[in-house]
């Protein structure tokens, strides 16, 4: 069982020392701070589930450290402890967000009960959005502490008792499943199942009896009655990735479940009630889709009546070393490796580089590196693409105005030709399933002889 880990701020030596002792005493796992510049140094690198700071400190003072700590994580407790004749400070440290204020001298037993009562509401909240207890700061499974990050857990939590769609907006390999599952591990439909289907990567002719399900007999190869998603995420969620995907029959399916809360099974003579919340998620522009008459626009209104867009791995480097020290732990564990963490170097590496693969693709990334580290994964274990700064040598070149269906156009092109035509390490590459690369040869009319030679 992983212990409570607490941040003790205080610019009094004796008084500092003394709550260490006392803390560590009860199980807690202390750090210490003399100063608040030094708690800040503290807070970027590492996590922790409570900080106890005095107020009256040289330079950076509890109030000040107090504002410091919200920016860059509003959801860590803070306990302030004040001198006598500083009520008003106390009040004022309140309504900035510190969770309570202990008066000086301390009483050992009230600064017991006081952070016993503070862990204990921390870990209400933390369930709220699955927050797993570890040494980084989750959001379910999503990890950061970029101002970006915080704006989706604010979102995440704006609206998860609300009982309306969601669309997700993010590149691919940005955590848009891992947002919809905080979404429903926070909302009061948390106890039912939450479904996850990848649109793009079922074949146009069987999405229907996968989402709806099917009759004995509806078609060739129905030897039995199907139940589909909707009905296995009754009461609970439904996932709809890559949505841009879908068929136009499908959309119109989709569109009914939203307006009626009925489905009709593929083959099936009566329509059936369904209570399920559908989020939804794309990587592509839904508005471009609308114009190219790709995309219902009446179902983009229905599904878009939240949404919440993921930033790009690249546009959040300051979460790069802790999601590193995430995975080097969850593979640590489940690899049984005894990997220590990376050095400054790699880490610089890693916060240079584009990651047109963003999450994903670093977790490839380190799980790789992992295996050729000894203690410490080091710069020789960072692939060389990544050294150099591309994914791969072959560059795109486009002038300013090019569509963006001929960008993706090209690229896949591109892409094909330098794997010599094989579509499954194209997919790999592009972060696509094979299913939506065979959807887009077809959408874009690219033929075999424009990538083999």
């Amino acid at each position: 069982m992983i212990r409570p880990k607490i941040l003790i701020i205080d610019d009094d030596d004796a008084h500092r020392e003394s709550m260490v002792m006392m803390l560590e005493d009860e199980g807690y796992e202390i750090e210490s701070a003399e100063s608040g510049e030094a708690a800040i140094e503290l807070i970027d690198k590492r996590f922790y589930d409570l900080v106890v700071t005095d107020y009256k400190m040289h330079g950076i003072d509890g109030m000040e450290l107090l504002k410091l700590i919200n920016d860059r994580n509003p959801l860590l407790k803070v306990i302030m402890v004040t001198g006598f004749g500083t009520f008003e400070h106390a009040v004022k440290a309140v309504h900035l967000g510190a969770i309570d204020y202990i008066p000086k001298p301390v009483d050992p037993q009230k600064l017991k009960l006081v952070i016993k009562q503070a862990l204990e509401l921390a870990t209400d909240e933390t369930e709220k959005i699955q927050q797993i207890p570890k040494r980084f700061i989750h959001f379910g499974e999503i990890v950061g502490k970029s101002k970006s990050i915080r704006n989706v857990v604010s979102k995440i939590n704006e609206i998860s008792d609300i009982d309306v769609p969601v669309l997700i907006y993010g590149e691919s390999g940005t955590g848009k499943e891992l947002v919809a599952r905080a979404i429903h591990k926070a909302s009061g439909r948390k106890n039912s199942p939450m479904i996850a289907v990848n649109t793009g990567a079922i074949a146009k002719e069987l999405i229907l009896s996968e989402l709806f399900g099917h009759e004995k007999g509806a078609f060739t190869g129905a030897i039995e009655q199907k139940k589909g998603k909707f009905e296995e995420a009754d009461t609970g969620t439904l996932f709809l990735d890559e949505i841009s995907t879908m068929s136009s029959q499908v959309q119109i399916a989709l569109l009914r479940v939203l307006e009626n809360h009925t489905i009709d099974r593929v083959g099936g003579k009566k329509a059936m009630s369904v209570n399920v919340r559908v989020v939804a998620a794309t990587n592509e522009d839904l508005q471009k889709c609308i114009d190219n008459k790709t995309f219902r626009q009446d179902l983009f209104y229905r599904l878009n009546v939240y949404s919440i867009e993921i930033p790009p791995l690249r546009d959040r480097v300051e979460d790069i070393p802790l999601l590193c020290e995430h995975f080097i732990h969850l593979f640590n564990e489940e690899y049984k490796r005894q990997i220590e963490g990376i050095d400054e170097e790699s880490l610089g590496i890693l916060q240079k580089y584009s990651w047109p693969g963003n999450v994903r693709e670093l977790r490839n990334i380190i799980i790789r590196a992992m295996i050729s580290s000894k203690k410490e994964i080091k710069k020789k274990n960072i692939p060389q693409n990544l050294i150099k700064g591309g994914t791969f040598n072959e560059e795109i070149r486009v002038y300013a105005g090019t569509p963006l269906p001929e960008i993706e156009r090209i690229s896949i092109v591109k892409t094909l030709k330098k794997v010599k035509g094989n579509k499954q390490k194209a997919a790999e590459l592009l972060d696509i399933s094979r299913r939506s690369l065979y959807n887009k040869l077809e959408d874009y009319n690219i033929e075999e002889s424009e990538y083999t030679y």
